[in-house]
């Protein structure tokens, strides 16, 4: 058969194929197939939808779990910084009461010690000039000489240069007068380079004016010298390292002697 006769064929039976599907109702083979096609072609769609669902239904489970979670680290955070800062004031109130008791203990010794330098000196005597402190003797000399010819001077008055052993001997020598500078019996040797007083015992505390002086290379001996200072002041830094030729005032100390009591 021609083609032009087969295409004629074909459409004649396309047209009773239709006919056919008009009068009983039924749907043509192509609608099932389109309908298929279809089917197949959403179905990626809903499976895609399902599993979104699925993620946001877990990743609403895990904040929820995550803020029940923090909001119960929280509360216990806020309990032991509670805990924390209840400790603090104690600690600081206890610190507080340290402080006050430590102050009056301070203030009750100072009493003490002023109770027990007042009954030292009425316990003692010095000569005309020398002022009492504990049951020591002090003079201050007005005229000036090397540590050497100072150390000599206050041989002669069966004393020595004043060695000073506590703070309170320091304030008390500060009081002396003002702007005062003068020898005391610390020096230092150049065969040990250790600083001793003038009977040969090693420098316990020392009071310094800017911390310890370094050991000079040239080996000649050094004498130190007391410097007023600022009672205000809890270092007391007073004392400086001079070359022993040095015209200074010097400060003699010697012990008193009992007094003598009437019968």
């Amino acid at each position: 058969m021609e083609p032009e006769g087969e295409i004629y064929v074909n459409l004649e039976e396309l047209r009773r194929t239709l006919d056919r599907t008009e009068k009983t109702g039924s749907k043509p083979v192509w609608s099932d197939s389109v309908a298929e096609e279809e089917t197949e072609t959403w179905s990626p769609f809903k499976v895609a939808a399902v599993c979104l669902g699925l993620l946001c239904l877990v990743l609403l489970t895990s904040v929820v779990g995550v803020a029940v979670t923090y909001d119960q680290d929280f509360i216990q955070w806020s309990k032991d910084l509670a805990n924390h800062t209840a400790e603090r004031d104690q600690l600081l109130a206890r610190n507080r009461n340290l402080t006050e008791e430590r102050d009056q203990l301070e203030t009750s010794l100072r009493g003490a010690e002023l109770e027990l330098n007042r009954m030292k000196k009425d316990s003692v005597t010095c000569p005309d000039g020398w002022r009492t402190f504990g049951c020591s003797c002090y003079l201050l000399a007005a005229e000036r000489n090397t540590w050497y010819s100072s150390k000599q001077l206050c041989k002669a008055h069966t004393a020595e240069l004043v060695s000073i052993n506590s703070r309170e001997e320091m304030v008390f020598l500060n009081e002396l007068g003002d702007n005062l500078k003068f020898w005391i019996g610390l020096s230092q040797t150049p065969i040990n380079s250790m600083w001793t007083w003038t009977d040969g015992r090693p420098a316990g505390v020392m009071y310094w004016q800017r911390g310890r002086p370094v050991w000079s290379t040239v080996r000649t001996q050094r004498c130190a010298a007391f410097n007023s200072f600022y009672t205000g002041t809890y270092s007391m830094e007073s004392w400086s390292s001079e070359e022993c030729a040095l015209y200074l005032q010097y400060v003699c100390e010697k012990e008193a002697v009992p007094s003598r009591t009437e019968n």
